[in-house]
């Protein structure tokens, strides 16, 4: 099951999965963006929003009854704006908040709910950013927000190991998705590039390649961990554009 699966990283994760051999729920808000997945048994789209806790279990309760039921989540859908800490709105911030963090925990919870029950285990994934993991410009609630997924990620990792259940997180880079061309301007693309010591922006394929991995079962003793891909982004000193922008 992937939510924010019909465009960007979701959507790029949503063919890796299903390429690999997976049946995938593909959950998003926009159910004309659903509406041009491939017509394939093994893809499955619901119009959803994740902020809802009904809607999140719903999601959850559709992959579940597929095939031999949820053997994994990843929680791909999020927004950002950007502002200044001094210039955010409480609204802002706690809309923030709604999506990114809210959002994965209600998914991941009634998830977590339905694997205990069926005892087989698997593979929560949750989508963070090195926003999440370091400051940066114009990113109080979005990276307030990505830090606490981190965070969650390693709780669900420590109460639901036992049962089986794995937990990581994955937290990109600047990867060119269409969120991201909104969300950075000319100038802040410049900075960013020079940040970056592979000197470009991920694709989104190459995000839901570590995705993949987190599903399957090669990595079956990972968990707890946060996996940045971001062209070495978190090894530098990071970004700055000099301006409000």
């Amino acid at each position: 099951m992937v939510t924010g699966g019909a465009s960007g990283i979701g959507l790029a994760t949503v063919g890796r999965l299903h390429r690999d051999g997976w049946h995938v729920v593909a959950a998003d808000r926009d159910a004309a963006a659903l509406a041009k997945l491939p017509a394939d048994d093994r893809i499955v789209p619901v119009t959803a929003d994740v902020t809802d806790e009904d809607q999140a279990g719903r999601i959850v309760a559709v992959a579940d009854d597929l095939g031999d039921g949820l053997g994994a989540v990843v929680t791909c859908a999020g927004m950002v704006r950007n502002a200044a800490a001094a210039e955010t709105s409480a609204a802002d911030f706690r809309h923030s908040l709604e999506v990114n963090l809210t959002g994965t925990f209600l998914v991941c919870r009634a998830a977590a709910r339905r694997m205990l029950r069926r005892g087989t285990g698997g593979s929560l994934i949750t989508i963070s950013s090195v926003s999440g993991l370091r400051g940066g410009q114009q990113r109080a609630a979005y990276a307030a927000s990505k830090g606490g997924v981190v965070a969650l990620t390693q709780v669900l990792a420590a109460e639901l190991g036992p049962a089986g259940i794995r937990a990581n997180c994955v937290a990109p880079g600047a990867t060119d998705t269409p969120l991201v061309r909104v969300a950075h301007p000319p100038a802040v693309r410049d900075a960013v590039l020079a940040a970056i010591p592979l000197g470009r922006y991920a694709q989104p394929g190459e995000v839901a390649a570590v995705i993949a991995f987190l599903a399957g079962d090669e990595s079956a003793f990972v968990t707890g961990q946060t996996w940045c891909v971001d062209g070495g982004q978190t090894a530098g000193p990071g970004w700055r554009t000099g301006e409000d922008s």
